[in-house]
């Protein structure tokens, strides 16, 4: 479901700048995946290290 959802947001992000930009040039379009590509890789590692460093903090309150 992230990855769907990731997905569908670089998708969107990706049509809206096609249709704003009419000079379509193979550098821009290089740059703007690799950026969307780079952030995507790096923002489930980062949720994932936010989650082990905080578990401390919040396993205090599991129910279960």
């Amino acid at each position: 479901m992230i990855a769907l959802s990731l997905a569908m947001d670089a998708f969107s992000v990706s049509i809206t700048h096609g249709l704003a930009n009419k000079s379509l040039k193979l550098t821009n379009a290089l740059k703007l995946g690799i950026s969307f590509g780079s952030f995507q890789a790096v923002m489930p590692i980062l949720g994932w290290l936010a989650g082990v460093n905080i578990i401390q903090f919040i396993s205090g309150f599991d129910i279960g």
